[in-house]
């Protein structure tokens, strides 16, 4: 009777067991999609400030084009008639507040840009953090088997 007791036992403990692997099993596949869904959030949310930042670049050197057109054209007005008594300062103000524009659009999309990317950098850090994370889990449970 005492061995039925225990073979009854050992069942249990081993339906038990059998249920703590699989509840582990299903809690790291749950917790590798949850990570999998936060990379992907991330990423799109990395991806959209990526392409602000380019946006923000791309304006800045379309002002900065502006701003050398309107400063180069200071010299050929300077030639020509008289704009309070100095014809050329009318273009050069022009020319130097595009160039003011573009260089506050240049600093802000380059500083977005840059922190774009290291928001990118510490994502794949932590995806690769969980892989160890998980290797480490595989050998541990190869070697124990």
């Amino acid at each position: 009777m005492g061995d039925l007791m225990r073979g009854g036992a050992v069942d249990v403990d081993d339906e038990d067991l059998a249920a703590l692997g699989r509840k582990v099993v299903d809690d790291t596949v749950a917790l590798v999609r949850a990570e999998l869904d936060l990379v992907r959030a991330e990423l799109g949310e990395a991806l959209r400030r990526m392409a602000v930042a380019i946006a923000l670049v791309s304006a800045a050197a379309v002002f900065f084009l502006i701003a050398l057109i309107e400063a180069l054209g200071a010299l050929p007005a300077w030639l020509g008639p008289a704009f309070f008594g100095n014809p050329w300062l009318a273009w050069l103000l022009v020319g130097g507040a595009l160039l003011i524009i573009a260089l506050l659009l240049g600093l802000v999309g380059t500083m977005r840009v840059r922190r774009s990317l290291s928001q990118g950098k510490h994502t794949f850090g932590t995806i690769k953090e969980d892989g160890r994370w998980l290797r480490g889990l595989i050998r541990r449970g190869d070697s124990g088997s």
